[in-house]
């Protein structure tokens, strides 16, 4: 019986360093006194488009219409993308079934054409077709509601902004009851909901949560932050002063963003909304001051523009669009510059007017890097980028060839990546499963003979840490020329998959 024992505890103690195999700590000096790990996973020889299995709820009406219920559902989440976008597909597609109704009341209801689902910070728009103008204000709102409970599950987006073609149709037929951003709210009933969200504007001020948008760091574009106001009426004057009102403060979540001007004091006339070839319009105008005062802020035309159409179209119920002037000016083009998209490319708006759709490529999100601190240890820091460059892997890379920004949220960090590395010395890019599989060029071999100490280890790790930030992914496999080295360096041990380290600064 003891030898039995003995045994099994020697079987046992041999297990545990197989497994070991696979960790992510690293050695000063590799010894291998065990097999390599048996890699089944091929390397990537170019980016592929793969999706990712994920459990989600979508939030539907019961079938007597008075409350939201949880439906567990299995989709395929397309890798490299929020999953906002595939959540309101299913949940705008989803049937009726024994206890819930398909949202819509009959109404087929399906995403506008175009950039149909933006992330920026927090905050998520949704643009419906037009054919959900066909809904009723309630109709409209359990739809705006539906969406929140299903888009908000996971925690990284708290709010939500619904618009149809564009436009934010508001609470009730008039449009000028502002719906502002939905929120995930699964305690209360659609009734309960519904009446708070739709009863008139008491005497009393009145809360809501709008979306600002504003201009990024070094006139890369617009970034977005929710915040909650008090508005003395729906009156589209008294709507408009309190959003300007409210951009002229600082961002509360948003860190190292310029100071947008006092646009109370540089108004011209008073804001004003009229028609224009049959688009609702509303007009600003400003003083001459204007421009001095952008350029005290650093900020470019073309990016105050984008943050007022933004904010405005996202909130102000019936707005198509804006049209500005400065002083006797009418804005009519713009030329931008220093924008990810878009840059020295001339912007015409027809009859004046600026809409939503002509700033698209202008909103940004914050995508996390990991670069070293002051002491040599990983740390995180937030950079804007392009909406549709935050979630992929291969603009992650290029962005830490960068190295770090003045404009990233936190300052005075060195870079992770060694010189010599290339954008194109990334090959390939796939994923297995919650695993990413990047494949490197020879040329990583050769740039990290030159590297000292734990460098290599800090660029394998602000590597990993930062692949693991995307959707979808837990772990990184790292493979040069299609295969991976025992070791990388001759100090870490290559073979297998890297999970985040659990010492890098948040």
């Amino acid at each position: 019986m003891k030898r039995r024992l003995t045994s099994f505890f020697c079987l046992l103690c041999v297990c545990v360093l197989l497994a070991g195999c696979q960790s992510r700590e690293s050695v000063a000096s590799v010894q291998v006194t065990l097999p390599p790990v048996a890699m089944k996973r091929e390397a990537p020889v170019e980016d592929a488009q793969s999706a990712y299995e994920q459990t989600v709820m979508m939030y539907l009406p019961s079938t007597d219409g008075t409350r939201l219920l949880a439906v567990p559902q299995r989709i395929m989440a397309p890798a490299g993308q929020h999953m906002a976008r595939i959540l309101c597909e299913t949940l705008l597609a989803y049937p009726a079934a024994e206890n819930t109704a398909a949202l819509g009341a009959g109404i087929t209801l399906s995403l506008a054409s175009g950039n149909a689902v933006e992330v920026s910070g927090q905050v998520v728009t949704v643009n419906l077709n037009a054919s959900a103008r066909n809904l009723s204000s309630e109709q409209f709102f359990t739809v705006g509601q539906a969406l929140a409970n299903t888009i908000c599950q996971f925690g990284d987006v708290q709010y939500v902004n619904v618009l149809i073609d564009g436009v934010q149709p508001g609470l009730n037929k008039p449009g000028v009851l502002p719906a502002g951003c939905f929120q995930m709210n699964m305690r209360e009933d659609l009734a309960t909901l519904w009446s708070r969200a739709s009863a008139p504007m008491s005497q009393n001020r009145r809360a809501y949560t709008a979306s600002l948008y504003y201009p990024a760091p070094s006139g890369k574009g617009i970034l977005c932050e929710a915040r909650t106001f008090a508005f003395v009426s729906t009156d589209i004057v008294s709507l408009t002063q309190t959003l300007l009102d409210a951009l002229s403060t600082e961002a509360v979540t948003l860190p190292r963003m310029p100071r947008c001007p006092d646009f109370r004091s540089l108004l011209l006339d008073t804001p004003s909304v009229g028609e224009i070839d049959g688009r609702r319009v509303l007009t600003l105008r400003f003083r001459d001051a204007m421009n001095a005062a952008l350029i005290d802020a650093g900020i470019t035309r073309s990016v105050m523009m984008a943050s007022l159409v933004y904010t405005f179209t996202a909130f102000l119920p019936g707005i198509d669009g804006l049209e500005v002037y400065i002083d006797d000016e009418q804005i009519t083009s713009l030329t931008p510059s220093g924008v990810y998209r878009r840059a020295g490319e001339s912007m015409t708006f027809r009859d004046g007017v600026m809409t939503r759709a002509d700033f698209a490529g202008f909103l940004l999100s914050e995508c996390a890097l990991y670069f070293l601190d002051e002491n040599g240890r990983l740390a995180r820091t937030y950079r804007p980028v392009p909406c549709e460059d935050a979630y992929n892997a291969r603009e992650m890379y290029r962005q830490m060839l960068d190295g770090p920004q003045a404009f990233d949220s936190k300052t005075g960090l060195a870079p992770v990546l060694p010189r010599g590395l290339a954008a194109e010395d990334l090959l390939g890019v796939s994923y297995d499963g919650n695993v990413l599989l990047v494949n490197f060029s020879e040329k990583l071999l050769t740039v990290v003979q030159e590297m000292e100490g734990t460098a290599v280890e800090k660029m394998i790790y602000g590597l990993v840490d930062t692949l693991c930030c995307l959707p979808g992914v837990k772990r990184a496999a790292i493979f040069v020329g299609g295969r991976q080295p025992e070791t990388l360096g001759g100090t870490i041990y290559l073979p297998g998959d890297f999970m985040p380290s659990p010492n890098a600064e948040e």
